[in-house]
């Protein structure tokens, strides 16, 4: 059934991840048992303050300390997934990814209309070290529960079709790719080394700007941020004239 609203499709796509979590998880885990990514309970994207610009990253790391009722492997039920989603309340607030990114929108970025993005993750798997977590959705035998976790981000994103999607990580950029566009537009992208690209659908667009992560390791330098921030704020600005 097709969304109509924000909270409609964000209450989809939960939905989505809860149907095939467990059974799909750990026959994943049994394929992979090398890739060192343990069974977790899955990230909710709990609602946030509705905007046109949304940010996207890879994965959700594990907090520290893991809770007792994130690492359990029990069946999710009411009382689970109300404490799933305050801890997911309590990452935005406190995690520094999210601290980065909200002052990077505020004072980099500067749209004054806007107050903060909503954020998502590609896939709702919690784990810290992206080079194994990016071998574990990559194995064969993950295939089909890697193929209905972008499924369901993509029934979220064509149902709400935001202004501009930021993807804050270079192999979430990668991946998005391929899930929105043709397997040759996507080539192009990555062969042109284009850092943005518009998605069409049923008379809408959402302008996919393409970046690496904002902290971290990994981070931008002090230019690419820079240059990040005026591409976010004169695609804003294109699609306002």
């Amino acid at each position: 059934m097709k969304c109509t609203s924000y909270d409609e499709c964000v209450e989809q796509y939960n939905q989505a991840i809860l149907s095939l979590w467990k059974l799909e998880f750990d026959n994943a885990i049994k394929s992979t048992e090398n890739t060192n990514v343990k069974f977790k309970q899955f990230c909710f994207h709990v609602n946030q303050v509705e905007s046109p610009i949304w940010f996207f990253g890879m994965n959700p790391s594990l907090p520290k300390p893991t809770n007792d009722f994130i690492s359990q492997t029990s069946y999710i039920n009411d009382n689970l997934i109300v404490e799933l989603k305050n801890e997911q309340v309590r990452m935005h607030e406190n995690h520094p990814y999210f601290e980065a990114a909200i002052k990077f929108f505020k004072k980099d970025v500067g749209i004054q209309e806007l107050e903060i993005p909503v954020f998502h993750d590609l896939y709702p798997v919690r784990h810290t070290k992206q080079k194994e977590f990016v071998q574990f959705i990559k194995h064969e035998e993950n295939k089909e529960f890697r193929e209905k976790l972008d499924e369901a981000t993509k029934n979220l994103i064509d149902g709400i079709m935001p202004d501009i999607i930021v993807i804050a990580n270079a192999k979430a950029s990668e991946l998005m790719q391929k899930i929105f566009f043709v397997d040759s537009d996507a080539e192009k992208i990555k062969l042109n080394g284009e850092t943005k690209r518009t998605y069409r659908l049923n008379g809408k667009k959402t302008d996919m700007i393409f970046s690496s992560m904002l902290s971290g390791q990994r981070a931008l330098d002090t230019y690419s941020r820079s240059r990040l921030a005026r591409e976010i704020s004169e695609t804003w600005k294109s699609r306002k004239n």
